[in-house]
C-alpha cells in the first residue's frame, strides 16, 4: 500500500466511468466468451480467506478490504482475526488506542496510515451512520480513505448488490484477454469496463467476482502469468501471443 492510497486528502479517481458504461453494449469477442466463466472458475478454485465466511460483518469485511489495498491477501490473514477480535464494532475501533493498534498493523508495513485510516473510518461511521456501515456506493465512497473497489467489494460481497469488483488485477486480466496496450490507462479505458458490467451474471454474480479475482492472483499474474496452462489460453489475445513467441523461441 502506498502512501496516496492512504491519503485521505489524495485527489478522488473520477468515478463517473463506473456509472456510465452500464449500458448492456455488446461485447467483443473475447469478452463474450467469458460468460460464466469466473463463476465456474471460483466454484473449483475458490481461495479461502476468513473474511470470506459468510458470518462476517459489514464492518469485519469493510476493515479487511481497507487493509487488502496493495496488500498480500496472506498478510491481511495473519493480522485480521486479531484486529475484528479487538475491535469488533465501530464504536470499539474509534476508541482504540493509538500505539496497541500500530503495533498489532506492524506486520503489513505503513501502521501509523493505516492506524490514522481505520480509526477515521469508524468515527465516520459512528459519527455519520450511527455505527452501521452504509450500504449504497456513493454513501461507502463518501467515506474517508474508501475508493471505489472497497466500495463494490463491501456493496456486492456484503450487501448482494450486483456490481463489478475492479482492481489492478482485474484491470490486467481484462486487459489482456482484449489485447489492450500495457501503457494505456486501463483504470479509465471504457471497454474495460463495459466487459466489467457486462460479464456480471444476473445471479451467482459474488462468486464471478470471486472467480475474477482469484484467477488473476492464481494464473493471470502480473510477474509471469501462466498462459501455457491458462483455460483462456485459446480465447485471451495476451496469451495467444505469447505462446506463439515462446514456440518461435524453443
Amino acid at each position: 500500500m502506498t502512501q496516496t492510497a492512504l491519503g485521505r486528502q489524495s485527489v478522488q479517481p473520477d468515478h463517473r466511468i463506473f456509472w456510465t458504461t452500464r449500458t448492456g453494449k455488446k461485447l467483443p469477442d473475447e469478452a463474450g466468451m467469458l460468460r460464466g466463466f469466473f463463476e465456474r472458475y471460483s466454484q473449483t478454485h475458490l481461495r479461502s480467506f476468513p473474511w470470506r465466511r459468510p458470518e462476517t460483518a459489514p464492518f469485519e469485511l469493510l476493515t479487511a478490504e481497507l487493509l487488502l489495498v496493495q496488500t498480500k491477501a496472506g498478510d491481511v490473514a495473519r493480522v485480521w482475526p486479531t484486529l475484528i477480535t479487538r475491535y469488533p464494532s465501530p464504536a470499539r475501533l474509534s476508541r482504540a488506542q493509538t500505539r496497541p493498534l500500530t503495533r498489532l498493523l506492524q506486520p503489513l508495513g505503513l501502521q501509523n496510515q493505516r492506524a490514522r485510516a481505520l480509526k477515521a473510518l469508524s468515527h465516520a461511521i459512528v459519527d455519520r451512520f450511527n455505527g452501521n456501515v452504509p450500504m449504497s456506493i456513493p454513501e461507502l465512497l463518501s467515506l474517508p480513505y474508501i475508493g471505489l473497489y472497497v466500495a463494490c467489494a463491501v456493496a456486492c460481497f456484503t450487501f448482494g448488490k450486483r456490481v463489478p469488483i475492479v482492481d489492478a488485477n482485474v484491470l490486467r486480466v481484462f486487459g489482456r484477454v482484449m489485447g489492450l496496450e500495457p501503457g494505456k490507462e486501463l483504470r479509465r479505458c471504457p471497454e474495460v469496463w463495459e466487459m466489467a458490467w457486462g460479464l456480471l451474471p444476473k445471479r451467482g454474480f459474488a462468486l464471478h467476482n470471486y472467480g475474477l479475482l482469484d484467477f488473476a492472483a492464481e494464473i493471470c499474474k502480473s510477474g509471469k502469468p501462466l498462459c501455457s496452462s491458462c483455460p483462456l489460453k485459446t480465447t485471451c489475445v495476451f496469451a495467444r501471443t505469447a505462446l506463439v513467441l515462446e514456440a518461435r523461441g524453443s
